[in-house]
């Protein structure tokens, strides 16, 4: 099974107005899709020398519950019912969770919120809604992308779906970061270890400037469940004046 690097889009299939404590939350430590955001944008001959290595912390993929019961209410009913489900599942489980994607940011779904959604229209069929939301699990040290998708696969089989509602999953598998800035000390670390190598390997004459340093922290996928982390920078060697 392969990650695609395909972006996760929240569409008006599921729409949430964030409480000022969710954005809070948001704002504080932020989870981040990570192919739907700057990394996909970098070229593989632009990515700098010193990246810091590291596992995804989630691996995620979007679940749509779709129902075409006739009434409007009915039909409401059935996939709250079935949302609600589906977070009383995750909420007894510690390697499961849902979130909503808002913008390349996750944002924790709970049950308390479902009935705050606004449902979206499958396609053209106006008597079928869906609701969208994002499931996760947590990436740990000996999982494949086999494993790790097979978690969240069970989940969603095992999910008791409520009259004609239908959960599947839909779209590709994706990673998350959690709160990248705390990467850059890190970073900075391995890129200032470096420049004194290359000032050394040149001698004294010389000296080495490295320039974007107030750059934020940038991610590129490196393999099923990899990351490299790093700051875009520059470094050049200078004679000393």
């Amino acid at each position: 099974m392969k990650v695609k690097t395909s972006t996760l889009v929240a569409s008006a299939a599921l729409i949430i107005a964030l409480t000022p404590a969710a954005y809070a939350r948001a704002q504080s430590v932020q989870e981040i899709v990570v192919t739907a955001t700057r990394a996909a944008t970098w070229d593989a001959d632009d990515v700098p020398t010193i990246q810091l290595p590291r596992r995804a912390d989630n691996l995620i993929v979007e679940v749509r519950v779709v129902n075409d019961t006739r009434d409007t209410v009915g039909r409401r009913s059935e996939i709250t019912q079935t949302l609600r489900r589906m977070s009383q599942l995750a909420a007894s489980r510690s390697d499961i969770a849902l979130s909503i994607d808002n913008d390349g940011l996750l944002v924790p779904l709970t049950e308390n919120m479902v009935s705050t959604l606004t449902l979206g229209v499958d396609g053209n069929r106006a008597d079928t809604s869906v609701a969208r939301v994002i499931v996760k699990t947590p990436i740990r040290t000996d999982d494949t992308l086999d494993r790790a998708s097979g978690r969240i696969e069970a989940f969603v089989k095992g999910v008791e779906q409520a009259g004609r509602s239908l959960a599947t999953i839909s779209g590709s598998w994706n990673l998350s970061l959690i709160d990248p800035p705390q990467y850059r000390p890190a970073i900075l670390t391995l890129l200032a270890t470096d420049s004194r190598s290359v000032a050394a390997t040149f001698g004294e004459g010389y000296a080495v400037e490295v320039d974007g340093l107030s750059n934020q922290v940038t991610w590129r996928q490196s393999g099923p469940l990899e990351l490299s982390l790093f700051i875009p920078y520059k470094m050049k060697v200078t004679p000393k004046p």
